[in-house]
């Protein structure tokens, strides 16, 4: 579907401008909290614990990691932070990234240095990664071509580009040229898509102004055999606070560590918050 077609059918839904609203207030709130994101170090960082002997990490669990997109930084993961924590995740980390200074396989580097010493300093074999926006790409990159799927158990990205998007080509950095459909980063993700023992969830919105066409945010290449959830009626920014979407990422990471761990947490009614699975991964 065209960008014109897509905005026509768009203005004519009373939820788009509920939307629309939505997306302008959670921008503000990601403008007030950004300056506490800013440099320094959080209590989610491995630099601010001591090392986690490999016996006092549950066998059965893994890290998680949270990857900021472009222009963002940690702050924007406050939310589900605090959904990881409620749902028995204790160790809860994340990246802090300048976009403006390398490139984006720089990026990805600097994502796999960040991973090895959150499981050197856990024990961990394993961590679980969240990205938004350009933040799911770089995961992508890593599992893909820098040989991180041995280290990663499942790769969760939300309003990322996977099929490029053209927003990025109103900007002239590197990271942006890289973002467009049809760049050498973009082709390279398609042609080393190949199975693996990662599971694959990208959580996606109708609309989204930087992810277009929409559907580039979701996973459709068969390998990667990815689970795509529709986040209906959110924006780029107000889909990290869409109601129920820190439930489904809690509930589908506890499931990946057995039933006890699933049973602790609300019903999957509670859990779903208005989200849709999307149909099955389409070929690409």
């Amino acid at each position: 579907m065209h960008l014109r077609d897509t905005i026509t059918r768009a203005l004519i839904r009373p939820g788009s401008y509920l939307g629309w609203l939505r997306e302008l207030l959670v921008t503000g709130v990601c403008l007030v909290c950004y300056p506490f994101g800013i440099g320094g170090t959080t209590p989610e960082s491995p630099s601010d614990v001591l090392p986690t002997p490999s016996s006092a990490l549950d066998r059965d669990s893994a890290p998680v990691l949270l990857v900021h997109g472009y222009g963002h930084n940690r702050s924007g993961w406050t939310f589900l932070a605090r959904h990881l924590r409620r749902g028995g995740f204790d160790h809860v980390y994340s990246l802090n990234y300048n976009p403006l200074a390398g490139d984006l396989p720089g990026l990805a580097w600097e994502l796999a240095r960040r991973i090895d010493a959150i499981r050197e300093l856990t024990g961990a074999e394993r961590v679980h990664l969240v990205g938004h926006s350009l933040g799911g790409i770089l995961i992508r990159y890593y599992i893909q071509l820098l040989g991180g799927e041995a280290s990663v158990d499942t790769a969760i990205t939300v309003a990322s580009p996977h099929e490029g998007t053209l927003a990025a080509g109103f900007g002239r950095s590197s990271i942006l040229r890289q973002l467009r459909a049809g760049s050498w980063v973009i082709q390279a993700l398609e042609e080393t898509a190949r199975p693996s023992p990662v599971q694959w969830v990208a959580y996606y919105s109708n609309l989204d102004a930087l992810v277009q066409p929409a559907s580039s945010a979701m996973l459709r290449h068969p390998a990667l055999d990815a689970t795509n959830v529709l986040v209906k009626d959110h924006g780029h920014l107000s889909i990290l606070l869409a109601p129920g979407l820190g439930r489904s990422i809690v509930s589908r990471l506890a499931a990946r560590h057995g039933p006890d761990r699933l049973d602790a947490l609300p019903s999957p009614r509670a859990m779903s918050g208005g989200l849709r699975p999307a149909a099955p991964a389409l070929p690409a």
